[in-house]
């Protein structure tokens, strides 16, 4: 139990992050990551407005009164300038720090992982001599989970208009709720970015562990390896959104009064597809052995027979008499826009055409459903496929998550090998080789 214990706290710690970490001087790139994200996410999320103000040098500390929007948002900082406005909310700000600290540790970690070997970063950054990361494999794959969650949850929303809230711009396409009511229900917006890229940076912690001791020998740096690192990205930045837009919808659509329709939506065509592509996409090998290697058994097929029913209604089309009920396919939304008339399930977009627009319908649509679909057909390609970026392998060789792994070859020590004048005869032949035994059979 205590051996338990100790393996937790230092999963928990990330004990071997910090380790690869302090095997260089790299570990000062955290802050200035980490400084970089927290001024984008700033200029993103409008806490930070850069330009003229014509107004005095003020700063104030607002505390919850009168007309304030939710107690999470207080204290908040004011501080006016003649060329800049800074405005931080309490809760959003102590989000954006933490999150700022992970992709910068995860950042830094990643950096050492793939490039510690080389000699720029070897002069740069080395205390010692000899090499500064031991394993690259799975953790390199891994290691920009974190980062990416962290910059993919700057969308947090779906709508256009709350881009000017810190922490949750990205999405911003789907849902048509306004700046007020997201700021008034902000606060779990918050917690999920932290419980994701918290979850990010421990899965990072888990892949080092495995790279070191499991997977030594990195996959092979060629096409195939790099279509599956896309795809996974484009997979996680995709989930991590997608999800996170449905706890948007519960703003306009109460949970507990929603029909069943909204509810097929929320869990088949939300929650069923993003954490599908979540799972595939930060772990691709525990994805294969657990979801593609029981693909087949009733709870396989009843796994990919939702997956296929969702993909199906969120990434192609559904009839009018579905559009009535709340649902939406892309074709819908798509028909929509040109102008079609309701006869074919037209449904208008939430948003304008522009870069929000695209994302949801290229990513949380088109992507997630697509993946979706494919693994209901093919659950050992698609498992084969995600392998690629973590699978030791031969640049010819297709992996499957199916196939054995290859027997050892075994060589005799030189002192007992048979020279090329000594032919051996047929008893010599029979006899066993020395530090040998036989198996019956």
């Amino acid at each position: 139990m205590a051996g338990v214990l100790r393996s937790v706290l230092s999963l928990a710690t990330l004990r071997d992050t910090r380790a690869i970490l302090r095997s260089s001087r790299a570990w000062v790139l955290i802050v200035p990551f980490a400084l970089f994200y927290t001024f984008v996410s700033m200029l993103i999320g409008g806490m930070l407005i850069l330009g003229r103000t014509n107004l005095p040098y003020y700063w104030s500390v607002l505390v919850a009164g009168p007309g304030a929007l939710s107690w999470w948002n207080y204290p908040a900082l004011v501080v006016v300038t003649p060329w800049s406005i800074l405005d931080l909310p309490f809760l959003p700000a102590v989000t954006m720090v933490l999150v700022s600290a992970a992709v910068g540790i995860a950042t830094t970690a990643t950096l050492v992982l793939v490039f510690g070997n080389t000699r720029v970063f070897h002069w740069l950054f080395a205390r010692r001599r000899g090499p500064l990361s031991s394993g690259v494999g799975a953790a390199a794959a891994a290691g920009a989970a974190p980062a990416i969650t962290g910059i993919a949850t700057l969308g947090a929303c779906c709508c256009t208009s709350c881009a000017s809230v810190a922490g949750i711009s990205v999405v911003a396409a789907t849902s048509g709720s306004n700046l007020t009511q997201l700021l008034e229900n902000s606060w779990y917006l918050s917690v999920f970015q932290l419980a994701v890229v918290g979850g990010a940076l421990l899965i990072q912690e888990r892949a080092i562990r495995l790279a070191t001791s499991e997977c030594p020998v990195p996959p092979p740096k060629d096409a195939r390896y790099f279509a599956s690192s896309l795809i996974r990205l484009g997979l996680l930045i995709a989930g991590v959104t997608w999800s996170l837009a449905m706890l948007v919808e519960w703003i306009d659509q109460p949970p507990l009064s929603a029909p069943a329709a909204q509810w097929y939506h929320w869990v088949f065509e939300h929650q069923l597809l993003a954490w599908l592509a979540i799972a595939a996409a930060m772990l691709p090998r525990e994805f294969c052995e657990v979801v593609v290697r029981r693909a087949r058994s009733t709870a396989g097929a009843a796994l990919r027979t939702g997956a296929l029913v969702a993909g199906l209604t969120w990434g192609l089309w559904v009839p009018p008499a579905l559009t009535n009920l709340g649902l939406g396919g892309f074709l819908n939304e798509l028909f929509g826009y040109v102008g079609y008339g309701a006869s074919v399930g037209a449904i208008p977009p939430d948003s304008a055409l522009g870069a929000a627009l695209y994302f949801h319908w290229s990513f949380q649509h088109l992507l997630l459903a697509s993946f979706a679909i494919a693994f209901a057909a093919s659950p050992t390609r698609v498992g084969a496929m995600l392998l690629w970026s973590v699978q030791a392998r031969s640049p010819a060789s297709s992996p499957s998550p199916h196939a054995a792994e290859p027997p050892p070859r075994l060589s005799l020590p030189t002192a007992f090998s048979p020279g090329p004048s000594a032919p051996l005869s047929s008893a010599d032949r029979d006899r066993p080789a020395p530090g040998t035994f036989r198996t019956g059979g």
